[in-house]
């Protein structure tokens, strides 16, 4: 075999292969044998002679060893030249004639570092801002209205805090209408946002009235636009007036549990899970700016605008008409994605204790699997999920996810 390799930026390299002759002619064979009990007209099934199969298939045979010996220059090269790629190849030519095989494909790679430790790390514990008491107390409240009785807006009702209205809205910066402010039967619970501007206009309407008003984005909303003064167009579309469950056997009953008393208990134990989760979830978020911070990495550029354009796309915001300064900030984000992603792959390269199997990541997706309600066969769900790519990104989760926790098992809190 011959491999030519060209450095076409930090990274990307263009691959130039060409098989030797024995290559080829044991290819073929494992090829041929696949064909073997191919049915041939005229032919009994599984007797047809090996020639009769060679002329009969002929142009699917040549185009099955050609992809077999790409697969093989592609794994070749790999093992040849000790490169670790960063996703699939992309070949540009397969060539199969007068008894040679060529192709020539580009590939990515991942960017070489020298890891920093990563046991035994010291971050700050994380200090919660709500006990347990009253994270239940609060649950118990957000049911008490889930479970109270909603009555329609009628003409003589206006709008009031806790109350669940739709609107259509529309903002504009400078005359200009945004797609990204605006709505259109948008649901919310009026006092239980995050900006209390917009709530607090929407206090005193009626069913089909419009308001006009200016508000200033508040910050982590998108660079281009905190601190600036929009324009709203807010339209009353529906609403309801909502009268909490009583706090006792009343609302237990419709959680199914037998008294108050039993559902405060349920609800303790709730409030304690979650606090736990939250806890591991500010811990995790300490390592993984540690290990960012501590990990010296030559990011490829092409490697974060790839993963700032997966980032836009999940916000609904289309790259190519956003403003410079949100595209700084999906970038910035983009490139601790990668970096974070980089240093778990080489941790579980440097530790099996950190790394799971294809077999054991298949057997938690199927154990996530049996505790919901599934409509279809498990068989049938995921090979949908492989068909959308779907089931390629729950591997890297996971797998993120059982390294991140072998890492925290070590991980010193202070104070």
């Amino acid at each position: 075999m011959e491999i030519q390799i060209t450095e076409l930026e930090p990274c990307k390299l263009n691959v130039h292969y060409v098989a030797d002759s024995e290559e080829i002619l044991n290819k073929r064979g494992e090829v041929l044998q696949a064909f073997k009990k191919a049915p041939v007209p005229g032919c009994r099934p599984g007797k047809a002679p090996l020639d009769s199969i060679k002329v009969y298939y002929r142009t699917q045979i040549e185009e099955s060893l050609k992809r077999a010996l790409a697969e093989d220059a592609y794994h070749n090269t790999l093992f040849e030249k000790k490169l670790k790629p960063h996703g699939p190849p992309t070949f540009n030519s397969l060539l199969l004639a007068d008894g040679k095989f060529t192709c020539e494909f580009d590939l990515h790679t991942k960017p070489d570092f020298e890891l920093a430790p990563y046991t035994d790390l010291e971050i700050p514990k994380p200090h919660e801002t709500e006990s347990e008491v009253e994270m239940a107390e609060r649950i118990l409240q957000e049911l008490r209205v889930k479970f109270g009785e909603s009555t329609p807006f009628t003409d003589g009702d206006f709008v009031q805090k806790g109350d669940s209205v739709i609107v259509d809205y529309e903002g504009s910066l400078d005359g200009q209408v945004m797609e990204n402010l605006s709505a259109t039967g948008e649901m919310l619970t009026v006092g239980s946002g995050t900006m209390t501007e917009f709530d607090d206009n929407l206090l005193g309407m009626t069913l089909g009235e419009t308001r006009e008003f200016d508000m200033q984005v508040p910050e982590g909303s998108l660079p281009s636009l905190v601190g600036k003064t929009i324009h709203l167009k807010l339209t009353l579309v529906m609403g309801s007036k909502n009268t909490p469950c009583p706090l006792d056997d009343t609302l237990a009953a419709k959680m199914g549990k037998q008294s108050i008393d039993e559902l405060r208990e349920l609800v303790r134990g709730s409030a304690s899970a979650s606090l736990q989760n939250k806890k591991k979830q500010k811990i995790n978020e300490a390592v993984a700016n540690k290990l960012v911070n501590d990990n010296t990495i030559a990011v490829p550029n092409w490697m974060t605008l790839s993963e700032a354009q997966y980032l836009a796309h999940n916000a609904n915001m289309q790259w190519a008409t956003m403003d410079d300064s949100d595209k700084e900030k999906f970038l910035a984000l983009a490139e601790k994605n990668v970096k974070l992603s980089l240093i778990l792959d080489r941790i579980r390269d440097d530790n099996p204790e950190a790394q799971l199997s294809d077999q054991e990541v298949f057997e938690v997706i199927k154990r996530n699997l049996t505790q919901t309600k599934l409509t279809e066969p498990m068989e049938k769900v995921i090979d949908k999920m492989n068909k959308t790519g779907y089931l390629q990104i729950l591997f890297s989760r996971i797998r993120d996810e059982h390294t991140m926790d072998f890492i925290t098992k070590s991980v010193k809190l202070v104070e």
